[in-house]
């Protein structure tokens, strides 16, 4: 079964303190002056928290990069920093939670399974 939350006392405290990161690396984003201005210098205080969301983050900023491509091609609108910023770092931490928090720990459940099923296997006869 597929959890949200972390079962293990430990992980909830990395989960925990991965989201803080998160909100900490969103918090200073928006309170660059840059943010103001309008510059893409802005979103570099997100880098820290694509590495942190990599591989699955890739996909974030890469589906980032696709909606852009689409919103400037069929109405010639490009997002503000304020709105990219926002997308970007709602994607990388949702897609780093899901990786982090969810999918490994649900992979390594299963694949201790299985092991327990094809190693074991002697004693359900």
């Amino acid at each position: 079964m597929m959890t949200a939350f972390p079962r293990h006392p430990v992980l909830r405290i990395v989960a925990t303190a991965w989201l803080l990161a998160s909100v900490v690396m969103l918090i200073i984003t928006f309170a660059r002056p840059e943010i103001g201005l309008n510059e893409r210098a802005a979103l570099s205080s997100l880098v820290p928290l694509y590495f942190l969301s990599f591989p699955l983050g890739h996909l974030g900023l890469l589906a980032l990069n696709q909606l852009k491509v689409e919103l400037y091609v069929t109405s010639n609108v490009m997002p503000g920093i304020f709105t990219e910023g926002l997308l970007l770092w709602a994607l990388l931490t949702l897609f780093g939670y899901a990786q982090w928090f969810v999918l490994l720990p649900w992979l390594a459940r299963k694949s201790r399974q299985l092991t327990d099923f094809l190693f074991n296997r002697h004693l359900a006869r």
